[in-house]
């Protein structure tokens, strides 16, 4: 392969490699999911809600699109 298509290659998949050094160095995946209780305002949970109905997404993964993008720049 020439070095412009590996680079590319590997800036495309960057994100990946960045989750397989995060299990390496904690041994757990960052993709994993939990449980936890949240407390949040009636309007947000409604606004929520009709995203998730409107989306076809579950209201976590609307949850997580948003604070990737909103909060952690480089999530791996």
């Amino acid at each position: 392969m020439r070095l412009r298509e590996i680079e590319r290659i590997m800036k495309e998949n960057e994100k990946y490699a960045k989750m397989l050094e995060e299990f390496d160095r904690t041994g757990k995946l960052p993709s994993d999911k939990i449980r936890r209780s949240f407390t949040i305002r009636n309007s947000t949970f409604n606004a929520l809600k009709n995203e998730s109905r409107r989306s076809g997404k579950s209201m976590s993964d609307i949850l997580d699109e948003v604070v990737e993008k909103e909060f952690v720049v480089n999530l791996f």
